[in-house]
Parts: structure tokens; sequence; C-alpha cells
């Protein structure tokens, strides 16, 4: 026997235990058991009358009679029905669907639940879906039954502004429930006897091998990976055990995986600066967030002599381990090229070469590299392919000035010609630098967050501490996004010249 079997058996039989004994003990005190009853009945009638609506807004988009028609040949127990009155402000209390009495208005004090139901409707801002159980007495002589009580359920459609109301007389719906009710009962009386032998021999057999499952998961939620599980049984119990093992299997290997990205990430970080460095002259701040565990961004600060460092960023292509690699491969090769030239477009040109044979076909890398003198107050820059720096004066922001040279990465032809720019910096300058993975976001509406919005941010945050200028660009690109990680890897680099 199968497990969904088993357990069908064992939870349709506590039930009909359960039933029988309360049923003979508490059947004439269950009113309120009944009254539950009636509510779901009048509660479906009108969510059917609901999902017919929605249908038709999605098919033609307005009631036709075809929907009407349905709607008023719904019935319930005896004399109910279900009735559509409107809420638009020009017909607010017509009676669009009833059995006698449509295009009557009803938003008057002879019927005081219509108020109260069209007020409770407009107390939610006329929200889809209202909805809400209303007792009431019948007011007017209708089928001869004036005075009788009577229980409705409302629901409110929002694109046609009605109110979809179910109504019928307490005495019928309660009636049917109790036929049904009645009928049930004896159903329970029938099988209840024979549960009690079948339940007692299917737990038996069932729980052996749930036994057996629940202690190799312990052993598990241990720790110990290594687990087997004993299992024979052909059921459903048997099926998980197996996919228990084939889980196992996937999970050592991917905490082996895990523990060489955790060693990669490790490594990675040590590649670059551990603390924002403090060098004379200068403000600086830095930061940098893969999208994954490891990321293809990268940045450092290389001292050149007394007076002058360079300053890299930089983005490799790709994500993940691949970039991860390239960017290790970047460092190494920017390192040395700044410690055998002296000239930034020399220094690129001497890593490009090297990078040639070092990284996979078809990656490539875009770096920005700047040499600063505190002295003068000069960077001398050449760029390759990376997003070009902002340099914020005088609280207006504008790009560092580039040549046609400055747009192609390295490592992926051997002899390119980069271009080395100088400019004069002042005090308080502030140069913003910073990879694609920030101006490329987009949103939920496909719209770029782009140079324009950067520049609106540093603009309005120049004049704060370096580190709350960072936080608010991120926090501004986060916001844009909405909720969700960030898809490409994100670095800034921010430098002030005191």
């Amino acid at each position: 026997m199968r497990l969904r079997t088993k357990l069908s058996l064992v939870i349709v039989l506590e039930i009909i235990i359960m039933i029988t004994v309360v049923g003979v003990l508490a059947f004439r005190q269950s009113q309120n058991e009944i009254q539950s009853l009636a509510r779901d009945l009048l509660k479906a009638r009108t969510e059917y009358a609901f999902t017919l609506c929605e249908l038709y807004n999605d098919a033609i988009g307005y009631p036709s009679d075809e929907l009407k028609q349905r709607i008023r040949s719904v019935r319930i127990a005896h004399d109910g029905y279900i009735a559509v009155i409107s809420n638009d402000a020009n017909h607010k209390g017509e009676l669009i669907i009833h059995p006698t009495r449509e295009g009557l208005n009803i938003n008057n004090p002879d019927f005081p639940h219509i108020q109260r139901i069209l007020e409770e409707v407009d107390a939610s801002g006329g929200a889809n879906r209202v909805s809400n159980f209303i007792r009431y007495f019948q007011g007017t002589d209708a089928r001869g039954r004036q005075g009788e009580r009577k229980i409705g359920y409302y629901m409110y459609f929002a694109p046609w502004k009605w109110v979809l109301l179910s109504t019928g007389y307490e005495r019928d719906v309660y009636a049917s429930t109790h036929i049904v009710r009645k009928r049930v009962f004896e159903a329970i009386l029938f099988v209840g006897f024979l549960s009690l032998v079948l339940l007692n021999i299917t737990l038996i057999r069932m729980l052996k091998p749930m036994r057996h499952l629940i202690e190799a998961t312990k052993q598990v939620a241990a720790g110990n990976l290594h687990t087997k599980i004993e299992v024979q049984s052909k059921d459903e119990i048997g099926g998980l055990a197996r996919h228990f093992d084939r889980m196992l299997q996937s999970l050592r290997e991917n905490t082996r995986i895990w523990q060489e990205l955790e060693i990669a990430r490790r490594l990675q970080q040590e590649m670059l600066p551990t603390d924002t460095p403090h060098l004379p002259g200068v403000q600086i701040e830095t930061f940098s967030m893969p999208a994954t565990e490891v990321g293809g961004d990268f940045y450092d600060f290389i001292p050149v002599d007394d007076n002058r460092f360079a300053i890299l960023i930089g983005d490799v292509s790709g994500k993940g381990m691949s970039g991860a690699i390239g960017m290790s491969c970047s460092v190494s090769s920017l390192r040395f090229a700044v410690d055998e030239r002296q000239h930034t477009d020399e220094v690129l040109a001497l890593a490009n070469r090297r990078l040639l044979k070092d990284i996979q076909r078809f990656m490539f890398v875009a770096v920005f590299l700047g040499i600063y003198d505190r002295v003068k107050k000069t960077l001398t820059y050449t760029n390759a392919g990376q997003t070009m720096p902002i340099l914020c004066r005088d609280g207006r922001a504008d790009f560092l000035p580039q040549t046609d040279a400055d747009r192609f990465p390295l490592g992926i032809r051997p002899e390119v010609q980069y271009a080395e720019s100088k400019i004069q910096l002042r005090p308080n300058d502030l140069l913003i630098f910073y990879t694609d993975g920030i101006v490329e976001l987009f949103n939920g509406q496909k719209e770029v967050y782009g140079f324009d919005r950067l520049c609106g941010v540093i603009c309005n945050h120049a004049g704060q501490p370096l580190s709350e200028l960072a936080r608010a660009i991120v926090e501004d690109a986060r916001a844009f996004i909405g909720n969700g990680a960030f898809p490409d890897d994100i670095t800034l680099v921010l430098l002030r010249v005191l």
C-alpha cells in the first residue's frame, strides 16, 4: 500500500472516530457548526458569482446579459438568491440583478442593511474583494415571509462597482445543512467501527521505517554527512530515503565547493587593500561588493616614490570564479608593470602584453590607472576601457578628459597604443572612480541608472564625509533597483584633495 493511501486512511479514520464520538454526545448542541456550514454555503455562492464577473471582465470587459442570467439562476436553499447592487455614484443602491425588483433603488432607510453594506464598502476605499457577513430581517412581504430572519454574505467587485450579495432565510439555509449533516453522521456511524481495527494495523506497519528515517536525519543534523539510511520500504518513505541519500551526496559535494569558494574569496580579499590608505594630502574611501561569493572588480593603491602613488580600479569580464581568476592575474600584472614603467600608458601596454599570456581567451580587463603627485597636486592617467572617473569641483560633476585611445581594454590585442593624460587638481576637488556595475543597473521599468543620476547623487552629497558619500551612492542605487541583490560587482574609490 502506498504511503499516500496509508496516510489518507489514517487521517480519514481518525476524523471519522472523532466526529462519531462528538456527534453522538453533542448532536443537539452543535448549532454553531451548522451556522458555520450555512455561512460557507453563502460565501461559496458569492465567490462563484465573483469569479464569473472576473471571467467576463477579462474576456469582454463588461457585464453581458449572459452573465446576468447566470447570476440570476443561482439559488440558495428554498428562497435564497444572489442580488447585485450598484455602488456607482450616479446609481448608488440600484438593484442591477434581483429576482423581482431590478432597477429599484434601495439605498434608503427602508433597507438599513443595504445602507450598512454600502457604507462598509466606501469605508474600505472601494477595495476589490472587500466582504463581510450580514444578518437582517425581511422588511417586505415578498414570498409572504415578512419579518423572517435572513443571513447574507457580500463581496465587492471593484471594476464594475458591483456589490454581490448572496442571501437566504436562516430557516431554509440551516434546514439544508441539517440534512447534509444527518447523512454524513449516518455514514460515520457505519464506517466508525471498521476504522478501529484498520487504523492500528496501518500505523504499526507504517511507523517502523519512519523511525529509521527520523534517526538518520538526527545524525545529519548532528553533522554526520556520511550517514546511510537503511529503509527497504517500496512506498514513499522508501523513495524519500533514497532521495535523502542522493541529497547527502550532493550536500557533501556542495560543501566541498563552498569550502573552495570560501578559500578563493579569502585569497581575493587578501589581494585587495585591507584598509583605506592614509596618504598625505588626500582623503580616500573605498567600497567593493561582489555580485557573487567572488567577483571580478578590483582596486589598488601602489606607492611609486615618496611623493607619488598609483590608483588602480578595474573590472574583469565575467563574474564568479572565472572573474576572480582573471582579477588575480590582472592585479599581479599591473603591480609588476607599475614597478617596471614610469608612465601610465607604458604601464598599461606592458600589463596588456602579459595578460594576453595569463588570462583565458575571450576574457578582457577594463582598467583605469592614475598616478597622483601629492606635491604638484596633479593626476597623470590612462584609461583602458574603464568607466571614466568623475571630477566634482565647485558643485559641478564632469568626466575627466579622455582620448580616443582610452577605450580599449587589456587582454584582447597584443599591440595597443594607449595615451597618457594629465590634469591639475585643486584643494577640495573630489574624484570618484567606479566600475560599470552601478551605472548599468536597471529597475523594474527597464530604466537604466545611468551617469546623470550618479552625478546628481555626487553633487548632492559632495560636502559630506567620504564614507557618507559612498553610503549615499550605494543606498540610492539600491533604492533604484528595489528589492533584490545587485546583478553585477560594484566598486567605488573616492579621493578628496586636501
